[in-house]
């Protein structure tokens, strides 16, 4: 399997977080924990840690997956924007984290072969359901770049990352991208140092299969 050596997390949307947690527990047999809110987005999330490679951990880095749905405690309409068209559970993008992210923000804005727009640079944060606040930055787009494909970029500054913590983890057993355009979508890649495994399809979308002790779930 492709993956590069900064994959970050990867970002699973979904209508409804509780309902999804629960579905996770039922298909993959391990039930995400908790994440926290995103004050003004609308969104929350629960996570998990991602596992990839052999057995025997050689392949072990900081990587997770969010689970990001509606929170019910913020306006339904502040989510609308990052969950738009979301009506099951969807790999919505993913993300990687740059040794140099104002270097890479700076070469993708300067290129044009293939031409790269990574949008604004933004400033978030979180607290954790124990009281700890994550302050990182990212990039943000609207629409998603490449349906999702091109993956936007991540800084977590000081704050300790989020797969570190306890909690359960899941396989990536594989992880993929359909296209119209192989060639430019492989190449926006290849310009971030982010190269995936590329098939051709009809339209943009990611793909991945999870395995867990209850078993397997192709998204």
């Amino acid at each position: 399997m492709l993956l590069p050596w900064n994959f970050d997390h990867l970002v699973i949307a979904v209508p409804n977080l509780a309902e999804s947690v629960e579905q996770y527990h039922n298909i993959l047999g391990v039930e995400p924990i908790p994440g926290g809110a995103h004050p003004g987005l609308g969104t929350a999330n629960a996570l998990l840690g991602l596992e990839f490679g052999d057995e025997s951990g050689d392949e072990h880095r900081d990587i997770y997956l969010e689970i990001l749905g509606p929170d019910p405690e913020q306006d339904p309409e502040l989510a609308v924007a990052r969950l738009a068209g979301i009506t099951r559970p969807t790999v919505q993008r993913w993300a990687i984290h740059p040794d140099d992210f104002d270097g890479l923000v700076t070469t993708a804005a300067r290129a044009s072969e293939p031409p790269v727009d990574l949008g604004e640079v933004h400033d978030m944060t979180r607290r954790t359901p124990a009281g700890t606040l994550l302050e990182w930055r990212l990039t943000r787009r609207t629409p998603l770049a490449l349906g999702g494909i091109q993956p936007f970029l991540i800084d977590w500054q000081d704050s300790p990352h989020p797969a570190r913590q306890a909690m359960p983890s899941v396989h990536l057993e594989r992880f993929w991208a359909l296209s119209p355009d192989v060639d430019t979508t492989s190449r926006v890649l290849r310009s971030l140092g982010a190269t995936i495994e590329v098939e051709a399809g009809v339209t943009e979308t990611l793909h991945a299969t999870l395995k867990g002790p209850g078993g397997s779930w192709t998204i």
